[in-house]
């Protein structure tokens, strides 16, 4: 087993070295922030997207607001999350933040600073319920008002903002982020593309035509190709194309199961030597040992016929589901299959590319297709 530092990395943001092409996209997003432009960006988890968009804002060298949504359950930890980011992207000391926050608030609710183990601090507030509303529109207004007095223009990204349809705000983000006009830049970014379209694309919603939609796809197996090959042999390790396009057939070109597969692999080299057929089944065995307690979840999650229907697709290619013979495999009808597809595609496991429907996550389809089917 090597004990070198490996060229590639999963599990976190892909940053420097590790990141693989993404050059249009990027370019795309400077464009649009420097344009004060609010972008829509989502797409399924472990799929690059906050590392894209870190990644452009490095290159502007512009600094930035970053709220992660994922475990917010209502809206004072809503606002705590978002003036803990603004504190933290002052990026000074935390006499300075307080003394800051003192000038421009207008509010004077009670500032709370505790530090994790490695002393680094995180800022929460202190205040009534009926002061709720007026911290929210004061916190939001911050980077504002600095634009309005500063020639840096501040940068907001929302990760996981589906989750803000749980928390009954969108009304009142959208009412102050509109506001702001191009004096502010605004990033949403999503894993759950049902909800993401609800809330942007629904005539009936309060965010409908307030973004640029991004749509990003799969990074190209030629770039994925060139990107795998470089990690080994710059390394001093081999990795011959036919394995490369069996870490492609199972990752989808997914960057998190790309780079899984492919820090797992070259770990398994020694010093000088190349993959092989017992290496690439062993790495693949113990990546689904990993994620088998996720994906039981998501499947224990599904419905009796969910998981038929599952199991119908994976079979049928996501082609000509309704076709009599395949239905009859699976023991279903047409009426309890489209119930079934239908419930599957609002919980985001599957989607859906002109006539044929695919699932979002490769790597629980190869989970199933080699432990379940």
């Amino acid at each position: 087993m090597s004990s070198t530092k490996t060229p590639f990395y999963y599990g976190g943001v892909a940053e420097e070295n590790y990141f693989c092409n993404r050059v249009e996209e990027i370019e795309v997003v400077k464009k649009d922030i420097n344009n004060g432009l609010n972008i829509l960006i989502y797409a399924p988890r472990r799929f690059g997207k906050t590392s894209l968009v870190l990644k452009a804002l490095k290159e502007l060298n512009n600094r930035y607001i970053f709220i992660d949504l994922m475990g917010i359950t209502d809206e004072i930890e809503f606002i705590n999350a978002y003036f803990n980011a603004i504190s933290i992207s002052l990026e000074t000391t935390t006499e300075k933040t307080v003394r800051y926050f003192k000038k421009v608030l207008k509010i004077r609710p009670n500032i709370n600073i505790t530090f994790d183990m490695e002393g680094s601090p995180s800022y929460s507030l202190s205040f009534t319920k009926s002061e709720k509303g007026n911290v929210l529109e004061e916190i939001m207004n911050i980077p504002f008002e600095h634009a309005k007095h500063s020639k840096e223009k501040p940068i907001v990204v929302l990760d996981e903002f589906q989750e803000v349809s749980k928390l009954n705000l969108e009304e009142k983000l959208r009412s102050l982020i509109q506001l702001h006009g191009n004096k502010v830049s605004y990033i949403f970014l999503g894993s759950k593309k049902s909800i993401m379209q609800k809330l942007f694309f629904n005539k009936n919603s309060a965010f409908y035509k307030s973004v640029k939609h991004l749509p990003i796809k799969g990074i190209a197996s030629s770039e994925w190709s060139s990107f795998i090959k470089k990690g080994f042999k710059n390394n001093g390790k081999k990795i011959s194309d036919k394995f490369i396009k069996n870490i492609l057939s199972i990752s989808k070109g997914f960057p998190y199961y790309t780079q899984q597969i492919a820090y797992e692999l070259y770990n398994s080299c020694e010093p000088a030597s190349a993959v092989d057929d017992i290496k690439m089944k062993e790495t693949l065995r113990s990546v689904l040992d990993r994620e088998e307690d996720l994906f039981l979840q998501e499947w224990e999650n599904l419905s009796i016929n969910q998981r038929k229907a599952l199991k119908l697709i994976i079979t049928a290619n996501g082609e000509n589901l309704y076709e009599g013979k395949i239905m009859d495999q699976f023991n279903m009808n047409s009426s309890i299959l489209k119930k079934a597809v239908e419930g599957l595609v609002n919980k985001d496991v599957i989607d859906k590319s002109g006539k044929r429907y695919y699932m979002q996550d490769p790597m629980f389809e190869y989970y199933l297709h080699e432990r379940l089917l």
